[in-house]
């Protein structure tokens, strides 16, 4: 399976260029990421406001994707007030979003454990750098996803509408009115949002997971503490976030992919004949 195939299934195991990704149950909690030097994002106001360190997403919370509580808020209708609610939450959560730099933590469906740093830039725009010995580069544009391996030398691209990223990226994105939102779940102090698309351009589902522990709060307060996406084979992959910035600037040559800056100067020279 290629790189595309991956990233139009479900992000999963980008670190794995070229494996097919099997189907399998929740992995094991996810361990913290590693710290990371980077100079912190500043704001048109000052210094970047900056969230909690987020704690890895618990296996309680993988079970929640197989075995839905008896709380499960069900999105289908968009009558239910509680479930009304929770999507206006995240909705506004969405909205308010600008920036966010921190480090993931992404765990396959076969277990294995890579790391990196991510920057978010909405609308459209996204970087997933990954930590060696993966030589693999993720970098969303605007209006496509490039996914690079390094150690080959090339790039995959898609139209982000197609991809799982699509979710978070969108510029107006009506979660309510769209039909997306399948399940919203509570468990403890975490807010689950399952996402499918109802046209099917984009395979499988994404469960975005946010600390909230008051949900009375406004919907800033929340943290965006990673997802799960579930491929169309069932294959689980789960990023954990961590060392979350909110609200920085970013330079916006992160956002750009060249096939220069990928290929080697051999590959460049035979383009140019």
């Amino acid at each position: 399976m290629t790189n595309l195939a991956l990233l139009l299934s479900t992000l999963a195991s980008l670190a794995q260029a070229g494996e097919a990704l099997p189907a399998g149950d929740a992995p094991a909690e996810t361990p913290p990421a590693e710290s990371a030097e980077s100079a912190p994002a500043e704001t048109d106001a000052g210094a970047a406001a900056e969230e909690p360190d987020a704690e890895p997403l618990t296996d309680g919370a993988a079970a929640a994707l197989d075995d839905p509580a008896p709380e499960t808020l069900e999105a289908d209708d968009g009558t239910d007030r509680a479930d009304s609610e929770e999507i206006a939450r995240v909705q506004a959560w969405l909205d308010g979003l600008d920036t966010l730099s921190g480090r993931f933590t992404q765990v396959a469906a076969d277990g294995e454990t890579t790391q990196g740093t991510v920057h978010l830039d909405r609308p459209g725009r996204a970087r997933f750098d990954y930590d060696d010995p993966t030589p693999v580069l993720l970098v969303a544009d605007g209006t496509t996803v490039a996914v690079a391996d390094l150690a080959l030398e090339t790039i995959d691209r898609a139209p982000i509408r197609a991809t799982p990223m699509r979710w978070l990226l969108a510029e107006d994105l009506d979660l309510a009115a769209s039909g997306a939102v399948v399940e919203a779940e509570r468990y403890d102090d975490e807010l689950f949002v399952s996402l499918e698309d109802p046209e099917g351009e984009t395979e499988g589902r994404l469960t975005l997971v946010f600390a909230d522990p008051d949900p009375d709060a406004p919907a800033g307060t929340m943290t965006l503490r990673g997802w799960y996406a579930v491929d169309a084979m069932g294959g689980l992959t789960q990023i954990t976030l961590d060392e979350v910035e909110r609200g920085g600037d970013l330079d916006p040559r992160l956002f750009i992919l060249d096939d220069e800056d990928v290929m080697g100067d051999d590959r460049r020279r035979g383009r140019r004949r």
